[in-house]
């Protein structure tokens, strides 16, 4: 096993938006991800969603993780919102020191694939080594779990 100390935050959620679909999940395709992604680099797995609670107060920024500097290699994975990241993903990123930090972007989508949050991760932290990203559609988040550990265990290459 890798020996840097690996973060998977992610951004996920409940509702399947893929397709016309409405339909509440047990967990969100971007957390499954996250999920298979864990089992093959030990990651921690670290939510940037709200609590319930926090969901019902008006203006929410997330809190940062008393650790994070610890983390050498941060997994970022968000759902794609019309070609763009969550608001509340870009609030994790400019809420953490990001510099020597090697980051691999993830996103599910239904068809817009990355976007370009690519580029804005790369704006936002600078003094950052961005890596292989990877879009995983709605559609493929069970069936291509093989596919996805084998892009987590190359991107840390």
């Amino acid at each position: 096993m890798d020996e840097r100390k690996i973060l998977i935050a992610f951004f996920s959620m409940t509702k399947d938006y893929s397709f016309g679909n409405t339909e509440r999940l047990i967990k969100g395709h971007t957390e499954q991800v996250a999920e298979h992604i864990a089992e093959v680099t030990g990651g921690k797995l670290y939510r940037i969603n709200p609590t319930e609670a926090l969901q019902k107060e008006k203006e929410y920024h997330p809190q940062p993780l008393t650790d994070f500097e610890t983390y050498d290699t941060v997994y970022l994975g968000y759902p794609i919102y019309y070609h763009k990241m969550p608001q509340m993903v870009t609030d994790f990123i400019e809420s953490h020191d990001f510099s020597g930090k090697v980051i691999i972007p993830f996103s599910t989508h239904a068809g817009s694939g990355l976007g370009g949050t690519v580029e804005v991760i790369r704006y936002l932290c600078p003094d950052s080594t961005v890596k292989q990203d990877r879009a995983v559609g709605s559609a493929q988040v069970q069936t291509d779990k093989t596919n996805i550990q084998k892009w987590a265990l190359e991107s840390l290459k």
